[in-house]
């Protein structure tokens, strides 16, 4: 057994250094929303998410989950493209994927005063939003 833990030590350092080599670093995590407003509501929509969405934001970087959030505009899109990006830059993959179901519930109840009330605003923003997608995307920057 000692001999396999030394072959695997061995064998795991020269992926080590080649890691050194590569050119960039790994970044944040980022979740990316692509949202397709319905016709006439965008400015709704907009209104709609400065209020929860935005205070939802705002907890979870008080909670330290998140470091930063941003709306990206789809100044010329296609018929078939999103209006509008929510991306939401996590602290960490386990903070983004980890979190319990039960964090999110206290957050809803904190925000619309029920968990009934929060599905209530979901539904409401469903008739003037499609969700089109979410990509959960990784920073890189170079060295």
């Amino acid at each position: 057994m000692k001999k396999l833990a030394l072959v695997l030590t061995v064998s795991m350092l020269p992926l080590a250094a080649i890691a050194e080599d590569y050119v960039y670093d790994p970044g944040t995590y980022w979740t990316v929303t692509a949202v397709d407003t319905h016709p006439g509501h965008f400015d709704d929509y907009l209104e709609n998410i400065n209020g929860a969405w935005k205070k939802s934001m705002e907890m979870l970087i008080a909670d330290g989950k998140v470091l930063s959030y941003r709306m990206m505009y789809n100044v010329n899109g296609a018929n078939d493209e999103p209006d509008l990006y929510l991306m939401v830059e996590w602290k960490s993959g386990a903070e983004m994927l980890d979190t319990p179901r039960s964090y999110y519930d206290a957050q809803n109840e904190k925000l619309f005063g029920s968990l009934d009330k929060g599905q209530e605003q979901n539904i409401k923003r469903g008739e003037i939003r499609t969700i089109m997608g979410e990509t959960l995307l990784r920073e890189i920057t170079f060295k």
